[in-house]
């Protein structure tokens, strides 16, 4: 029996609402086999090499205009550029 028919059998079309507290037991067996350091690096890692990029690649178009730091406010038209799409290769 392979796992996908084992699960089957233990599943019936009734859908079960999962409580709080089995909800809190599945998040602190999480925590205790992997820790809340390695949660967070992982976090971080899916952030850098996807959610970032996504980030880059909705912004069609990025204008920098700097303003002056002797003239706040004062933005001078030889400073602006736009960026091409970037891929930041992770």
């Amino acid at each position: 029996m392979d796992l996908e028919e084992e699960y089957d059998q233990g599943y019936d079309d009734e859908e079960e609402d999962i409580t709080q507290v089995e909800a809190w037991a599945v998040i602190s067996s999480y925590f205790e086999e992997n820790g809340l350091v390695h949660q967070r690096l992982d976090s971080f890692d899916e952030f850098i090499q996807n959610t970032m990029q996504e980030i880059v690649d909705e912004s069609t178009e990025i204008e920098i205009q700097p303003e002056s730091p002797h003239n706040p406010g004062h933005q001078p038209d030889f400073a602006r550029f736009n960026l091409d799409p970037v891929n930041l290769g992770f």
